[in-house]
């Protein structure tokens, strides 16, 4: 629990005021400059989007409780840089990905009083102590650590499937299976035939160690990150600017390609003025990932994402942490009531599953 209150909220708890406040263009990032709401996170890139847009939804007299920070530097759109998510507290280096986003919420806890959080300083980095600034974290993999010390809430279910290139005749095949995408990730089946009767070369990629989308797409596979430690060539999660040559094949999240696709987050997928080829999504054993333009539910590998908070905040009774449980907690709280938003990113909704606080439990993550 932080001991800095960043928002009077006597009177406040339990008197959330949902409004959908969604602009026609892409989602914002980041809380806006010298405002801190009450409930800070980071972490993974597939919900950073979905996150903005219930922070700007879910507002208590007219201010917003949840301060979500990108995995990205919204300033630059690359990783790093250093974020503050107190008034008056300390700067650190900005969480990138689900692991990473978990890593830092530990760390915010801090259970044995030796975890920090790297702050780079032109070039230099150095390790600060982050007690009490973060209340939760994005993550799109579920727990992965024996233990109950946190609790991955579900809000939203999403899918991953492969994205490449269109690069006309000489395309990645647009069905493929499991055993392709397993042979294809071991280094085994290399090459494919395109439509030009052309023999191509795979180039599978992966993104970024600490990306849930990553670890979820491998165990999806049944694949261990040492069969695919030859894979050195790493990419940003969900960023379709990426993916523009022949053969290269890459994990991607449906939820935020159909988000790209609505325009209502930056579009990286499509081909613009000097920009990469439009990047396509591969069914899997015949079942597309995107059915009547929103995700396939039956597609073969979906998935929950999550809002990961400590367990203990969610009986505890001080305001910040009732303000917590009102939030995330149970299918009534005002991340589920959000449907409409939830949708609108091109996420599923989960119906009762929605901020389940029982099922989905994890020690905690060591930074």
């Amino acid at each position: 629990m932080r001991t800095t209150s960043k928002l009077t909220m006597t009177g406040l708890v339990g008197a959330l005021a949902a409004a959908l406040v969604l602009s026609a263009g892409p989602a914002s990032a980041d809380p806006p400059a010298t405002t801190y709401p009450t409930l800070a996170g980071t972490g993974s890139d597939t919900t950073q989007f979905v996150l903005d847009g219930l922070s700007a939804a879910i507002l208590v007299n007219g201010n917003r409780v949840i301060g979500s920070y990108d995995a990205l530097d919204p300033a630059t759109s690359q990783p790093g840089g250093l974020i503050q998510t107190t008034a008056g507290g300390v700067q650190f280096n900005r969480p990138n990905g689900s692991g990473a986003g978990a890593k830092a919420l530990t760390a915010s806890i801090n259970p044995t009083g030796t975890y920090t959080q790297g702050q780079t300083v032109n070039g230099v980095t150095t390790q600060v102590s982050i007690d009490d600034q973060l209340d939760f974290a994005r993550s799109s993999s579920g727990p992965s650590v024996a233990g109950s010390d946190l609790t991955f809430i579900p809000f939203a279910r999403d899918a991953v499937g492969y994205a490449y290139a269109n690069v006309g005749t000489a395309s990645v095949p647009s069905n493929l299976t499991t055993a392709d995408l397993q042979n294809i990730y071991k280094g085994i089946l290399t090459s494919y035939t395109g439509a030009d009767n052309l023999t191509h070369s795979y180039v599978p990629r992966l993104p970024q160690a600490n990306s849930g989308t990553r670890a979820f797409f491998l165990k999806a596979l049944g694949l261990t990150e040492s069969q695919v430690s030859w894979i050195s060539n790493l990419v940003q999660e969900n960023d379709g600017s990426e993916i523009d040559a022949v053969g290269e094949i890459v994990p991607f999240s449906v939820a935020s390609w159909i988000a790209q696709d609505n325009l209502v987050v930056a579009n990286t997928i499509r081909t613009t003025p000097g920009g990469s080829n439009p990047v396509a999504l591969g069914s899997i054993g015949g079942v597309a990932p995107i059915v009547n333009d929103v995700l396939n539910t039956s597609f073969p590998y979906t998935r929950l994402v999550y809002n990961v908070v400590e367990t203990s905040r969610l009986s505890a009774t001080d305001d910040e942490s009732v303000l917590l449980q009102d939030v995330f907690a149970g299918p009534t709280s005002a991340v589920c009531d959000q449907a409409g938003v939830i949708t609108t990113y091109g996420f599923g909704t989960l119906g009762a599953l929605c901020g389940n606080t029982t099922d989905y439990l994890s020690g905690y993550v060591t930074p």
